[in-house]
């Protein structure tokens, strides 16, 4: 019986640069863009982390991510600022209890 072995096709530059603009022009997974073009799904991923590439969901996420992130780090850096005021005024009323009562 005949063993079946995948032909290796080499790919210029050009033509990876084409297949991967080509797919973040699209809104396929990876999964569909590969199985409509014939190119391998891990091949795909390999290329865009060669060229430094990031995928277009993780693209499109981050932005969001990071203005919540950011929102949030500075709704907590003004909480821990009140946080801090309302302490040193507790502490302040608590040295001043503390001297009324040594007195």
């Amino acid at each position: 019986m005949e063993e079946l072995k995948k032909k290796y096709t080499p790919y210029t530059e050009s033509e990876r640069m084409s297949y991967i603009r080509e797919y973040l022009s699209t809104s396929e997974t990876k999964y569909q863009f590969a199985k409509r073009t014939g190119i391998c799904r891990r091949l795909l991923i390999l290329w865009l982390d060669k060229y430094h590439i990031n995928d277009k969901v993780m693209s499109t996420e981050q932005p969001s991510l990071r203005k919540d992130s950011d929102e949030s780090l500075n709704e907590l850096e003004k909480e821990l600022a009140a946080l801090r005021a309302e302490n040193r005024k507790l502490q302040r009323a608590l040295q001043e209890e503390s001297l009324r009562h040594e007195a």
